[in-house]
């Protein structure tokens, strides 16, 4: 009977470390924009999971907000946004309404948030007649399990909000 258990944990044991030793691999190639503004990919592969296939859907829920669906396997893995708010409201006030960004780190310069997860950037000259009192923030949400980066989202922001800064976005 003891022969009988310890043959079956080794079993188990075995099977627990070979799982353990097939790292997934990523597949697809890491996207060089989010919602159309040109980012740098290499920032993105530490936020984004292993997988077959990438893809993005753009979306514009309303008239102030513009939202970019990064999915993997066709589970949504980062949201990256474009968003007017209230020009007296800063970086930890857009954050506090967005999932995965808050708490975070504010930079001297108050220009940005970050975390592991998520981070917001306000973007400098941008102003539309069509938004009046109003300043435009990027924001970045990873909702893949497992991915959180402070450093990489600190690059990451600072690169997608100048990408924003000079898109049709910030007319």
């Amino acid at each position: 009977m003891r022969a009988v258990a310890l043959t079956s944990a080794a079993i188990a044991l075995g099977t627990v470390l070979s799982g353990c030793s097939q790292e997934e691999k990523r597949e697809y190639a890491l996207p060089e924009s989010l919602c159309g503004a040109p980012v740098q990919p290499e920032l993105l592969d530490s936020l984004l999971p292993p997988g077959k296939k990438v893809s993005a859907r753009t979306q514009t829920p309303n008239g102030g907000t513009r939202r970019c669906s990064v999915t993997v396997d066709d589970k949504v893995a980062l949201v990256a946004g474009q968003i007017w708010w209230d020009k007296d409201e800063g970086v930890s006030d857009v954050a506090a309404a967005h999932a995965k960004v808050s708490p975070g780190t504010v930079t001297a310069s108050g220009k940005y948030l970050y975390s592991g997860t998520g981070a917001v950037g306000r973007t400098e000259g941008c102003k539309t007649s069509e938004h009046p009192g109003q300043a435009l923030f990027a924001t970045l949400q990873v909702y893949a399990s497992g991915r959180s980066d402070k450093a990489a989202m600190k690059s990451l922001i600072a690169d997608y909000t100048t990408s924003v800064e000079k898109s049709g976005a910030c007319a």
